[in-house]
């Protein structure tokens, strides 16, 4: 009797772990070696503010914190992310973080701003951008930052995916420069399985990597074209 109550308790928890789900945090790094701007020299003194992104992934639940920090998923866990010492650190904070760091990697002028903004938000740009002194202001919504293992009947195929909403706007006139989706993806098949802390990093350092090397070659594109002081002198025609 004590044998079979004791199997029911453990089938009862079983249920109930899988109904709420099972969390946990993995550590991750980012590994900046984006390649200086041939370009850098003169943009470098053109100040950008990036704020933090407004997350609209699907499992984001704003009154559970932990979940903003989700990016995989394996049967019923959901695997966070800790960062620089810090536990189930938000997906917005790391994307920021590595943004920032990038950017100035590549020759850029780059500085965080604490507030969320993204595309509903346009008016608050300029006024964000004017009390931190920037010229640009970047923000925008992550729609998509995550991974997950599929399996088949003898395998495992690793899927890893980033999609970021991009809108840049110039201070001086509140006109938004850039605004535009920037992806990337890819699929593996890993055999017969891979770590949890495999896909992760696979997810930050090759994905999210080449979405943050197309960011920094757009903003970088806008900044180009920034307008500079003209002189003109008109001569006066000869009587």
């Amino acid at each position: 009797m004590g044998r079979k109550r004791g199997f029911l308790v453990g089938s009862w928890l079983g249920v109930i772990l899988l109904g709420a789900g099972c969390t946990r945090a993995l550590e991750v790094s980012y590994n900046a070696d984006v390649q200086r701007l041939t370009q850098a020299d003169a943009l470098a003194g053109i100040p950008v503010g990036v704020a933090k992104f407004e997350d609209k992934r699907a499992w984001v639940d704003q009154s559970d914190p932990r979940t903003l920090s989700y990016v995989g998923q394996a049967g019923p866990w959901r695997l966070g992310m800790d960062y620089k010492g810090k536990e189930y650190v938000p997906v917005r904070d790391v994307v920021q973080d590595v943004l920032v760091e990038s950017f100035n990697k590549a020759g850029l002028s780059a500085k965080t701003i604490e507030q969320i903004l993204a595309k509903k938000d346009g008016p608050a740009f300029r006024q964000v951008g004017e009390q931190g002194g920037f010229r640009y202001v970047l923000g925008g919504e992550i729609l998509v930052f995550e991974w997950a293992n599929e399996k088949g009947v003898f395998t495992v195929t690793s899927r890893r995916a980033v999609t970021l909403q991009l809108l840049m706007v110039r201070v001086s006139d509140e006109n938004p420069v850039l605004d535009m989706v920037v992806n990337d993806s890819e699929r593996q098949d890993e055999g017969l399985g891979v770590l949890h802390s495999t896909n992760q990093d696979r997810l930050m350092n090759t994905v999210f990597k080449q979405v943050v090397q197309k960011v920094i070659t757009e903003v970088a594109a806008k900044l180009a074209l920034h307008p500079r002081d003209v002189h003109i002198t008109v001569a006066s025609a000869p009587r």
